[in-house]
């Protein structure tokens, strides 16, 4: 299953692109994920979710901006795919992307992707 949700009326347009490969599914972010455009992420969570995904990659490559909105959904969907005894990685994080993650708190909550265990908190 591969779909693109819509771009939103952000400034800069928001794509989220998901694929899903029998149990594991990969949300790819592109552009910014910001209030205007995190229902698009909450959406593709939900769908790869239903569809009976249960592992969860979050791709950060395409990802050139993210606020509050994207923290709260990352969160959320983290919290969903646990609640179906999942599992949900972080992929190609930067260093901007740590470095906020490291300063809301959250960096040592999630698993990024080839790293065997929680990033610890510095």
């Amino acid at each position: 299953m591969t779909t693109d949700e819509g771009a939103t009326s952000s400034a800069t347009a928001s794509v989220v692109r998901t694929r899903a490969d029998g149990d594991t599914g990969r949300v790819l972010l592109l552009g910014e994920i910001d209030h205007g455009a995190v229902d698009q992420l909450d959406q593709a969570v939900e769908d790869l979710l239903g569809a009976g995904v249960i592992h969860l990659v979050l791709d950060f490559d395409g990802l050139n901006f993210f606020d509050s909105a994207c923290i709260s959904a990352l969160i959320r969907a983290k919290t969903s795919v646990e609640d179906k005894g999942g599992t949900m990685k972080l992929a190609n994080v930067d260093r901007y992307a740590r470095r906020i993650l490291d300063i809301t708190g959250l960096l040592g909550s999630f698993t990024i992707e080839d790293e065997e265990s929680p990033s610890p908190t510095v």
